[in-house]
């Protein structure tokens, strides 16, 4: 087990410089199921160190992944899927979720503190 995660630390760092702290902090918030909030100036590799996880894992198994950049004009239709159309015919309320936040194991939010008070207080219930 040791050394598949020092291979997919390689891996992830391959053409990186000097973010093997984060690298490693991520893996291990995946590997436990928790969050991970990186905070940083643009263009530090945040975005590159999300979507290195996601394409490794995804080598290894199916997990989904989703991406997006929040502004204060993000809805949460954006995030979480459009309602479904036939659901609300038959007086339900349902997303269509397939491909959004709710059904990923790895989700990439950028700009999250740009976002709108309805989608922050959306994202308190799913974490």
């Amino acid at each position: 087990m040791k050394q598949k995660i020092q291979t997919l630390l390689t891996q992830m760092n391959h053409g990186l410089v000097e973010r093997e702290e984060a690298i490693k902090t991520a893996l291990l918030t995946v590997l436990s199921g928790e969050n991970l909030v990186l905070i940083g100036p643009p263009g530090t590799g945040k975005s590159m160190i999300a979507r290195r996880i996601a394409e490794i894992l995804e080598t290894h198994q199916d997990t989904g992944y989703f991406e997006y950049l929040l502004t204060k004009f993000s809805t949460p239709e954006e995030i979480f899927g459009p309602l479904s159309i036939t659901e609300l015919k038959a007086d339900r309320f349902k997303r269509n979720t397939t491909g959004y936040l709710p059904t990923v194991q790895i989700a990439f939010l950028d700009e999250i503190f740009k976002a709108s008070s309805s989608i922050l207080n959306s994202l308190l219930t799913i974490f």
